[in-house]
């Protein structure tokens, strides 16, 4: 006997069949009625656990774009601002490697849907890490600029996904050096 899936559960199972749906075909390329039936549930089933394709979009990737860009903000107050720079980068590159067709997704959908233009992810992120800098003890200029070098390295994260853990490692020690040598020149 079949066990009905809890309204979470089954939630899940449309954003994950639908994220994959996205990623393949893009967001204007998927339709509800092809998630439903990838899912193996009816066009009403969806429609009863979210309002539009828009929302179904959302929760398959805020998580992915904040949620997991919060947690590797919050950084221990016992860190040095290198070690907490370090930390990040890393965990950045790594959510990058691992969610790579999801984040190329939002990118472009983000620049050329019109169903999703009232959304501003890049500055919303943007932001994010702007403020974290600053509490890390960068000054404006300084996490502008970090804020900037990081953004253009997961671009190329993106582009060109690393999975060797070892030469993230380096790239993001790297980035660390760059970062400290700006700030120790024109004073942190």
């Amino acid at each position: 006997m079949k066990t009905r899936m809890s309204r979470k559960e089954r939630q899940e199972q449309i954003v994950d069949t639908a994220m994959k749906l996205f990623v393949d075909h893009g967001y204007k390329g998927t339709t509800t009625a092809e998630i439903a039936e990838a899912a193996g549930i009816s066009e009403v089933t969806l429609f009863r656990n979210f309002a539009s394709k828009k929302d179904i979009f959302l929760q398959g990737t805020i998580p992915v774009l904040t949620k997991t860009l919060e947690e590797s903000l919050s950084s221990n107050e016992e860190e040095t601002t290198a070690e907490a720079l370090e930390r990040f980068f890393y965990d950045r590159l790594s959510v990058i490697s691992e969610n790579y067709g999801i984040l190329r997704l939002v990118l472009m959908e983000n620049q050329m849907n019109h169903d999703l233009s009232d959304i501003d992810f890049i500055n919303t992120i943007g932001k994010m890490i702007r403020k974290e800098l600053s509490r890390m003890g960068l000054n404006q200029d300084h996490a502008d600029f970090t804020m900037r070098i990081m953004m253009g390295s997961i671009l190329s994260f993106l582009y060109l996904p690393e999975k060797n853990q070892e030469t993230v490692k380096k790239f993001v020690a790297a980035l660390v050096r760059t970062v400290n040598i700006m700030n120790e020149k024109h004073g942190a």
